[in-house]
């Protein structure tokens, strides 16, 4: 179990864990997973699985086992409220109180595969509702994120994968000074071509990762 009151704090952002039982995030992975921007960058146009509540209730739930398991995985990111109440910067409030007065916008993740194909560093990731993009957030989430798990969890590389035409997420790897490493085949992810990306002073020979 995910504890629904752990999150990590940046000057505009909350990141913080799913909670499958709660229908508001079921609800918004739906949202995020539907947008036209994240079926086109993400799924390569294919879609998603995820069309209802009960659909991404179930997903969360494995979002929650990769947290158990790598002690790391998809963080719920949300947007501060713009008008804080006293409440938002008092710590013996409950994290949950204060999530309810943020806006949920998307996701940032450090993720590994699985067995024997997983590669040897997780891969960093983001997603942001189309109206909340081209605001700094995704990259801010990112850096957030980042720092955490080097303090927290000892992770130094992180890798980015992305489409090799998907400018915004190049441009992205490229503000965060990860290194391009080319189009590269992926078989963790069924044999896809991808733009690699490695976290700034990483290896760029990537065999180092298995790839």
């Amino acid at each position: 179990m995910t504890d629904p009151n752990f999150y990590i704090e940046s000057p505009r952002l909350y990141l913080s864990y799913f909670q499958p039982a709660l229908d508001t995030h079921c609800d918004f992975l739906v949202e995020l997973w539907n947008s036209p921007e994240f079926i086109r960058d993400a799924t390569g146009g294919a879609g998603t699985s995820i069309k209802d509540r009960e659909a991404a209730r179930t997903r969360l739930a494995t979002f929650a086992a990769a947290h158990e398991r790598n002690g790391y995985g998809i963080f719920l990111v949300s947007l501060k409220p713009a008008d804080a109440a006293p409440a938002d910067a008092d710590a013996d409030v409950p994290f949950q109180e204060k999530l309810a007065r943020a806006k949920l916008i998307g996701t940032v993740s450090l993720l590994r595969g699985t067995s024997p194909t997983a590669y040897k560093a997780p891969d960093l990731g983001f997603a942001i509702l189309p109206e909340e993009m081209r605001k700094g957030y995704a990259r801010e989430a990112a850096q957030t994120l980042l720092a955490w798990a080097k303090r927290e969890r000892g992770v130094d590389v992180a890798l980015g994968f992305t489409g090799p035409k998907n400018a915004g997420s190049n441009g992205l790897f490229r503000s965060l000074g990860f290194q391009d490493c080319g189009v590269h085949t992926l078989v963790e992810f069924g044999g896809d071509e991808a733009a690699v990306w490695v976290s700034p002073g990483a290896h760029t020979d990537l065999s180092v990762y298995g790839i």
